[in-house]
């Protein structure tokens, strides 16, 4: 047998076996890592505006009444993430003013975003009447927010479903002037601005929009019931003011008639008086008879003053109700006036400040 018939084969020692294994695993892991990164790196890059977010709630520390707000009005943790990365700002006047600014009159501005920065301002009621309109007007702001991250593709489908809803409001004399409002303020902004407003004041929507809703509110009725609340007690007010100027047109009118009757009734009855003491001055009821005919028409002659006189009575005490009725709308006037106050609505000079 020669040497190369009994030569051996050399096998690897254990530690050369460890070692490739190890670098097998090693670029297993260099490959997942850098899977991973690119991963990462390309949802940083589709995800900047979260990302963004992210950062801006880490930097917020919210106010006991912002908290407060997103607990009332129902916010979801998305809802409460968008709201808390626009990092809510509550302002009074004159600031809250100068920051959002309106110059149109009999509109009261609470709140505003800005989508430039991201950031949202909220006016400062601290009419306790108006309890529930802050938290209303924060989760409207909340989703000026989230309208602002939603894709274009989004929004285009959501618009229609919007636009459904408000058409059920058309006739709604309140909303048709809100929109009118936002027209001239927001011109191009209808459906980011009915965004805000069906997802905060609208009871019932179609599921599509409920859907939506759903990812900002954990129960979107409690908001809407917030609104409705605050809402009444402008509702109440003016409808109990119309109800008065109701009544004091339709009394006016009967004073002025009653007035009128009166007038002329005693226009009447002066001349047939002074024709009754002509005739007696003339010795027209000398006779026993005519004596007769003078009593009997004198009676009447008193009867009618009798009536007149009531019928003065009547529209003194009509005239009595009539000005307890104007110191009533004075009165409700001057609440409207307050109420008008809390919400930011303010007489306003020629520069609209």
């Amino acid at each position: 047998m020669s040497i190369e018939d009994n030569s051996l084969q050399q096998r690897p020692h254990d530690s050369d076996t460890r070692i490739t294994v190890a670098r097998v695993i090693a670029i297993v892991l260099a490959v997942a890592l850098n899977l991973a990164v690119i991963g990462g790196g390309v949802w940083a890059l589709t995800n900047q505006q979260r990302i963004s977010d992210q950062f801006a709630v880490w930097d917020f520390e919210p106010s006991a009444s912002v908290q407060a707000y997103v607990a009332s009005a129902g916010m979801s943790e998305e809802g409460e993430f968008l709201f808390y990365a626009s990092q809510p700002t509550i302002q009074t006047n004159p600031l809250f003013n100068s920051t959002c600014s309106n110059v149109e009159e009999n509109f009261g501005v609470l709140g505003c975003y800005f989508p430039s920065s991201k950031s949202i301002f909220l006016y400062d009621v601290t009419d306790e009447r108006l309890a529930g309109i802050e938290e209303v007007v924060a989760a409207h702001e909340m989703l000026h927010a989230a309208w602002d991250r939603l894709s274009s593709a989004e929004q285009d489908r959501l618009t229609p479903l919007l636009e459904a809803e408000a058409e059920t409001m058309k006739d709604d004399p309140e909303f048709a002037t809100t929109l009118e409002f936002y027209a001239k303020t927001e011109p191009g902004e209808r459906a980011n601005e009915l965004h805000s407003i069906v997802g905060t004041e609208f009871a019932d929507l179609s599921p599509e929009l409920e859907a939506h809703y759903a990812e900002y509110f954990t129960d979107r009725a409690t908001v809407v019931a917030l609104h409705e609340k605050s809402n009444a007690v402008f509702t109440e007010q003016l409808e109990a003011s119309a109800k008065l100027v109701d009544q004091l047109d339709t009394l006016r009118e009967s004073i002025d008639d009653a007035y009128a009757s009166y007038n002329s009734g005693y226009d009447a009855l002066n001349e047939d008086i002074d024709s009754f003491n002509f005739r007696a001055d003339r010795g027209d009821f000398n006779t026993r008879d005519l004596q007769v005919s003078a009593n009997n028409e004198r009676s009447s002659l008193i009867e009618r003053q009798d009536s007149l006189n009531s019928l003065y009575d009547s529209i003194q005490a009509d005239v009595d109700t009539y000005d307890g009725l104007v110191e009533q709308l004075e009165a409700l006037n001057s609440t409207i006036s307050e109420l008008n106050q809390s919400i930011n609505i303010e007489p306003r000079d020629d520069a609209g400040i």
